[in-house]
């Protein structure tokens, strides 16, 4: 059975994706936490990061903008949802090119669902295989 390594993040810095020293599932919350700064406007307020054999499994806690939050208070938590998979459908290329970079392993495909409560996310990251 494939090791497993992990990483848990409360800061949402993104600090240590470039760092090679750093443990693959450390450089790989970086980049999540980076792309959805960059992309989103906010990062996760806690990320935890699985990796074994050809599988990455990120769980992403808290984040929600003020924007969703009035959505949701408003009753409009399916209109949340919705736009949270259009973003994670839009982020994902971004993603995938990002953490080959970081851990050099194709990204293959990048699977993403989210959770309103709690206020979570869950992005599923399959590797190519290694030579």
């Amino acid at each position: 059975m494939p090791a497993m390594t992990e990483a848990a993040t409360d800061a949402t810095d993104g600090e240590g994706s470039g760092d090679r020293e750093a443990p693959p599932a450390q450089r790989i919350s970086a980049v999540i936490i980076q792309t959805y700064k960059a992309k989103f406007g906010k990062g996760p307020e806690n990320i935890r990061v699985h990796l074994t054999g050809d599988t990455v499994m990120a769980l992403l806690r808290g984040g929600f903008s003020v924007v969703e939050e009035s959505l949701r208070a408003a009753g409009q938590a399916e209109a949340v949802r919705d736009q949270r998979r259009v973003f994670g459908d839009m982020v994902a290329p971004a993603l995938a090119e990002a953490i080959t970079e970081v851990i050099d392993r194709e990204v293959v495909a990048v699977l993403a669902d989210t959770s309103q409560d709690p206020d979570l996310c869950v992005i599923v990251l399959v590797l190519a295989p290694r030579d």
